[in-house]
């Protein structure tokens, strides 16, 4: 977890992290530019040399292995972000707990362009509390539920509740088709693209079926309703919604709002499932069936800091039609466990996002 300090003396902030346990062994220098993206590998070496970054509250070459468990602090001065939606509604709190409805377009957790603009920090700062803590991590374009602790009793029971899978998810999803048969359990292995393999994947981060070191990954899914949507769409060739254009003159096309429940918890796993049985999510660029989509959006700069507009991608004009939203149609819905110091049964809901509206009846 990224904690930050205002460093006033010098004008600059002090940005720390832990280093995970996949990383366990890379170059200090690399480890820096695989998890904050917004520099090279060279930018951070230089930094390195400069003595902005210490390890575990030393200066070390830039080829210095790192360790899972150790701290990195990274000392600069602030940058224009990614711009984000900060206003985020509270669902429940209480001395233990800090639940919300995350929006779209706002990552849990500093990586990659987003170091301040992340929802632990904003929420830290809005609440003048520097001991919340993230119980969990959903994607950065998935909006709905995430669950922060405020004391030690929550944040240690909390982890384990999550870890052996004692709380009941639910997640809301917009796609495109209706799914064939309308309800079941998705149970296929996800895995990383073999590396070098450009023929199953362009895209290094996505998940496939059948992936390197799959795991099994079980879903079970829902179809609430199926509508027809009427708009200037031309949706990706995803299987379901072949030969189910109900009107090709006005234009309408199927989009299904099925619930889906994981029951083991993979990368991207709903996006994956759906995608697999072929009723993709709305908006979803890394699952577009073209890989070009997402590469294509990748090269885009996002809309920054004091610029005017909405946070979020800026579709271009030929996209909005196949995307619709500039938002993967994921939403955390609803979450059940127990609570850490009460032992009470907490059911909590999050409405879905207003980007959503004229999609689904309500």
């Amino acid at each position: 977890m990224l904690k930050v300090a205002s460093v006033s003396e010098s004008q600059k902030s002090c940005f720390s992290c832990r280093v995970p346990l996949k990383a366990e062994g890379a170059p200090l220098a690399a480890y820096l530019a695989d998890r904050f993206t917004y520099y090279k590998q060279e930018d951070w070496q230089r930094m390195v040399e400069e003595k902005h970054i210490l390890l575990n509250g030393e200066v070390r070459a830039a080829d210095t292995p790192v360790h899972a468990g150790d701290e990195i602090k990274y000392f600069t001065q602030e940058r224009p972000e990614p711009k984000v939606p900060t206003k985020i509604a509270i669902v429940y709190e209480d001395q233990d707990l800090l639940i919300v409805n995350k929006p779209a377009h706002l990552p849990v957790h500093p990586s990659g362009k987003y170091l301040r603009n992340t929802l632990i920090h904003l929420l830290r700062k809005q609440k003048h509390n520097d001991k919340l803590f993230l119980a969990h991590r959903i994607d950065r374009e998935t909006s709905g539920l995430c669950v922060l602790t405020k004391s030690t009793l929550a944040k240690e029971k909390m982890y384990w509740v999550f870890y052996e899978g004692q709380v009941e998810k639910t997640y809301w999803a917009l796609v495109w088709g209706k799914p064939d048969p309308a309800s079941g359990m998705i149970d296929v292995p996800i895995g990383a693209v073999p590396k070098g393999n450009t023929q199953l994947s362009k895209i290094r981060i996505k998940q496939i079926v059948g992936g390197v070191e799959s795991k099994r990954a079980q879903t079970k899914f829902k179809t609430l309703q199926t509508n027809w949507i009427r708009g200037p769409w031309m949706p990706p060739p995803w299987k379901n919604l072949q030969n189910m254009t109900q009107n090709k003159e006005s234009g309408d096309w199927p989009v299904s709002l099925v619930e889906c429940r994981p029951i083991t918890g993979r990368t991207n796993q709903i996006r994956v499932h759906m995608a697999h049985v072929g009723c993709g999510l709305v908006g979803d660029k890394l699952y577009d069936p073209s890989e070009e989509i997402f590469l294509e959006l990748c090269e885009g700069k996002p809309l920054l800091e004091g610029e005017e507009g909405l946070p979020g991608f800026r579709l271009p004009p030929h996209l909005r039609p196949r995307l619709v939203l500039d938002a993967h149609a994921l939403h955390a819905r609803t979450l059940k466990f127990r609570h850490p110091r009460t032992n009470e049964t907490l059911v909590l809901n999050a409405p879905p996002p207003q980007s959503w509206r004229g999609f689904y009846r309500s």
